[in-house]
């Protein structure tokens, strides 16, 4: 199983996710598809119950794993379709102070 961003050529691979993490990250993409309030999934995808903890000793085994990537990337493309996130394209120029 891999989760593939088209928009931003985002792609990860999700073959090792347990059961569980299955079950949520389907969970996730359905929320996605029906236009969930952003605040509301990020509660869902990163609230206390969510199973990117388990079994994780630090913070940064949970930044790492393929699940927090995948689910990150939805809330970020959540944001953006309800005009809350702003995503600057690559070949935009920043601004230096």
């Amino acid at each position: 199983m891999k989760y593939v961003n088209e928009e931003t050529g985002i792609s990860i691979n999700l073959e090792n996710l347990t059961p569980v993490e299955e079950k949520f990250y389907r969970q996730a993409l359905k929320k996605l598809q029906e236009n969930t309030k952003w605040s509301a999934f990020d509660e869902f995808a990163f609230g206390m119950r969510s199973p990117i903890y388990n079994g994780r000793r630090s913070h940064i085994d949970v930044l790492n794993s393929p699940l927090y990537i995948a689910l990150r990337d939805i809330s970020v493309q959540l944001g953006v379709q309800q005009g809350l996130v702003n995503r600057t394209k690559k070949t935009e120029k920043r601004a230096v102070a």
